[in-house]
């Protein structure tokens, strides 16, 4: 990947806040994969978010509100599996487990098993809206489920949380789960010598700030578009190392061929 410099003629978004008197500046890439086009790293339309100075931040937060999950949020196992889930008949519903999940890429929607309930609970169907948050581990993190067309659960290594107030969005709550305050307030209460558990009760007390609705937008927005970045960036260390193989390869059957026509 070869750094081209900067420039003000490239399109939105910033990387960075223009400083008074000065041209937009943007980082700018240029790859093989990617058509030789120049690349920002932001991709998401960020432009709006260039005003979040941190000293502006820091004045916003003041007057936000601190609740106790348990406050605005109710906190439910998974459903309660009874056995090995790929041992099940197959059927519609769709299970999340640990092997799905990762902490960058999310959920594994397609490589969910699809199985029959033994005891069908309405209540244990997961909703638009719902917080699932890993019980075992070290890391104990969140994922917001978005709207599906199937019926899904999830086993009882997650907590189902949901919120109980419209005043706290559902990608917003999800967010804080997985910030370091609230990480290591988990990992301070979990129990377990070997494998780490995650009480509900230590969940409910979690503290957690309020902002508006608008900044709570603003950040789910900020993370989404850090979770593109991400996943550029690491295509793009991909697309490298597949040229480097390449380069590889090459140079290896040049000198394959050499010491043929050599000895023949």
């Amino acid at each position: 990947m070869e750094f081209l410099g900067t420039t003000a003629d490239t399109p939105p978004p910033l990387t960075r806040p223009a400083a008074n008197g000065e041209s937009p500046q943007y980082w700018v890439f240029k790859t093989p994969g990617f058509q030789n086009a120049p690349l920002t790293l932001m991709q998401m339309g960020l432009t709006k978010l260039a005003p979040w100075s941190t000293n502006s931040c820091m004045k916003r937060f003041d007057a936000n509100i601190s609740k106790l999950v348990g406050q605005i949020a109710t906190i439910s196992a998974g459903y309660p599996f009874r056995g090995k889930i790929d041992e099940l008949p197959d059927g519609d519903v769709a299970v999340i487990q640990m092997r799905n999940t990762d902490a960058a890429a999310g959920i594994d929607w397609p490589g969910l098993s699809r199985v029959e309930l033994p005891r069908v609970s309405a209540k244990a169907f997961l909703n638009k809206g719902d917080v699932i948050l890993s019980t075992r581990g070290g890391r104990n993190i969140a994922y917001c489920i978005g709207e599906r067309q199937e019926q899904v659960v999830c086993s009882p290594h997650f907590f189902v949380i949901r919120t109980k107030r419209q005043s706290v969005l559902p990608e917003f709550l999800a967010w804080q789960l997985n910030q370091k305050p609230a990480q290591g307030h988990f990992t301070a209460g979990a129990t377990g010598s070997y494998i780490l558990n995650l009480k509900r009760e230590v969940v409910e007390q979690l503290p957690i700030v309020i902002p508006s609705l608008a900044e709570q937008q603003r950040i789910v927005e900020l993370s989404a578009a850090a979770r593109t970045e991400r996943a550029i960036l690491n295509q793009l260390i991909e697309n490298r190392s597949l040229e480097m193989d390449a380069i590889a390869k090459r140079l290896l059957e040049t000198s394959s061929t050499l010491n043929t026509s050599r000895l023949s």
